[in-house]
């Protein structure tokens, strides 16, 4: 792989991981503040793989740590995912504001398959106890965060590696 790849796969791991965690924070507290509970966006996460998990806010500390690492996991998949096909149309990242909007459809997609495909498919136990409109959301922050925290520019005439906006390569 060329430099030039890795290192738009490296920006787009780390910016999922940092939009990952903008879901984590937002979907953790709003079930706490709703009364679903703290731990229990990460125990239904853990569940998808491990079926002893706690469906409700239980602490496990078992669930935590697996919570985390299959989120994060994903975080940065669907970030290395974001970022090469930002670098790759120019249009979708031409301005802050268009990529902080693509990374919300971005997001907003992830979501519709997740909640009405993916996680219904293989965990239906766990997927029905996330609160939709939370998740919804979630998805929309982690794209938007995403895509700020890429800072992979499109392809131009010239440009040796990515770079940050406003940053010469």
């Amino acid at each position: 792989m060329n430099t030039q790849v890795l290192q738009v796969l490296r920006r787009g791991a780390l910016a999922g991981m940092g939009g990952g965690m903008v879901m984590a924070m937002w979907s953790m507290i709003v079930m706490w503040l709703t009364g679903a509970g703290f731990w229990t966006p990460l125990n239904l996460i853990a569940n998808t793989v491990w079926r002893s998990a706690p469906l409700d806010a239980t602490f496990s500390g078992g669930a935590l740590a697996l919570g985390l690492v299959l989120h994060m996991m994903m975080s940065m998949g669907l970030g290395m995912a974001f970022a090469v096909v930002v670098r790759t149309a120019s249009r979708l990242g031409a301005s802050r504001a268009a990529l902080a909007m693509t990374g919300m459809i971005f997001g907003i997609m992830v979501w519709v398959v997740m909640q009405y495909g993916i996680w219904h498919a293989i965990d239906a136990a766990a997927a029905p106890k996330f609160t939709p409109w939370v998740f919804a959301l979630g998805h929309l922050m982690f794209g938007a965060a995403t895509a700020l925290l890429t800072g992979v520019s499109p392809v131009r005439h010239g440009d040796a590696v990515p770079h940050l906006h406003g940053t010469p390569a």
